[in-house]
Order: C-alpha cells, then sequence, then structure tokens
C-alpha cells in the first residue's frame, strides 16, 4: 500500500515523501542561524521530539517559560563535559513549543535574556506539517535547512534544497539516470558508503542501513521524494 507524507522544514521547504514504506517515523528539521558574529544552530520536531532532546542533553526540569510568538519560550539549564579536560560548561537548554510542533537549541554560558534574544532574531511560523523560522534583523541563514527522516528498510534520509551552494556536496563525476534524478555513490572513510540524490529541487543524502547497500539504488525507485509548495 502506498504510503504519502508531507513535511516542512525550518526554511519553508516543503517535502513530499510517498511509497510503501513506513513513513511514519519522526521527522526533525536542522538549520543554522549567524547572529552577531555566531553561528547558532536550532532544530524543529514534534513537541515530545524536543523534551526528548531536552532529557538526553541532561535537562531534568524547565525552570522557566516566558509567551513569545504564540508559545512558549521553556528554560532549562544542564551542563557538558569536555571528554579531554574534564571541564563542565554551562548549558542553557530553550525550547519554543507551538500547538504541536516545537524549536529547540542550547547556548553555551546563557540565561534566559540570551535565549530570548535569539528567539527574537526568528519569525516563527506554525503549519500542520512543520514550524518554520525566518531570520529578521542582523540575523542570517547562511545555507538551506536540512530535513531528517529515518525510513525503515532504507536508511537515513537527509534532505536539503539544491541550490549553487548545496550542488557543491555532489562528487565531479556523472551520477546514474534513475526515475527520481541523478544517484551518487560515494563512500567516507571510517563511515562507509553513502548515497547522494538530487532531484530537480532537492538534494536527498541517504545513508543506508548497514545490510541495505547494495539494495538502495532499487529501493529508491520505490520512493518519491519531492519539493511540493
Amino acid at each position: 500500500m502506498l504510503r504519502d507524507v508531507t513535511h516542512r522544514s525550518l526554511d519553508g521547504t516543503r517535502v513530499r515523501f510517498r511509497g510503501a514504506y513506513e513513513l511514519d517515523r519522526p521527522t526533525t528539521s536542522v538549520a543554522r542561524i549567524a547572529d552577531g558574529g555566531r553561528l547558532h544552530e536550532i532544530s524543529s520536531g514534534t513537541k515530545a521530539d524536543a523534551r526528548a532532546w531536552a532529557e538526553d542533553i541532561g535537562v531534568e526540569r524547565f525552570h522557566q517559560e516566558y509567551r513569545i510568538q504564540g508559545g512558549r519560550l521553556r528554560i532549562g539549564r544542564t551542563s557538558a563535559r569536555d571528554p579531554e579536560t574534564r571541564v563542565a560548561d554551562p548549558v542553557l537548554a530553550a525550547v519554543w513549543e507551538g500547538r504541536r510542533h516545537a524549536v529547540f537549541t542550547h547556548l553555551y554560558h546563557g540565561v534566559p535574556a540570551d535565549a530570548i534574544e535569539f528567539f527574537g532574531t526568528l519569525r516563527l511560523t506554525e503549519h500542520d506539517d512543520g514550524v518554520t523560522a525566518q531570520p529578521r534583523g542582523r540575523a542570517a541563514r547562511p545555507d538551506p535547512a536540512d530535513l531528517v527522516k529515518e525510513v525503515p528498510g532504507l536508511g537515513l534520509l537527509e534532505i536539503t534544497a539544491l541550490n549553487g551552494r548545496t550542488r557543491r556536496r555532489l562528487p565531479p563525476w556523472r551520477g546514474a539516470q534513475v526515475a527520481g534524478g541523478e544517484l551518487f555513490q560515494d563512500t567516507v572513510e571510517g563511515q562507509g558508503p553513502y548515497f547522494l540524490l538530487a532531484t530537480r529541487a532537492l538534494l536527498v543524502t541517504v545513508l543506508p542501513e548497514e545490510d541495505r547497500v547494495r539494495e538502495v539504488p532499487g529501493r529508491l525507485a520505490g520512493l518519491a521524494v519531492e519539493a511540493v509548495r
């Protein structure tokens, strides 16, 4: 049975997945925001994804909460220890929650005012299929956002808009022409093989399941990944 699901990345790119695969696994989006000479990485997903992220980095509870941009900004604290020096740095975890979706990030040595100021450089808009974070004022997004989705039987897919900047990730050789676009295979030393699928508007990186590498080209033929309005 064919399944159909659409997700929206942080930069507003909407990606539709269609095929006979399990497509209801969690999907997150990641973007980098340049602000005042610093780069901040932000992520988006469901509110459950954000709370799981906070737990993973050691946040036991949120200490403060603020109402901003139609949602609530929740602040928690944890620390990150350098494995070599064993020195622990304080980390501020900031999670903006809408109705269903959330945007989350962390700030080293931050205070709540820093989180409020940073989220003020973003225009947050929640949609049924995701949330967008558009930079405003002095903030900028140096490259397109990524959409990350696990597809059982295929692997981990990382999708971004195909433009002059992301096209540089493609190998210098010609790829194989497949139904979805142009397919490349390459290898990262110490990590193994991966695939790149260049469609008309998207660049899809496929990190295959270890025992499914040879099957990826054929399996990709059964999954349509396309940008939609």
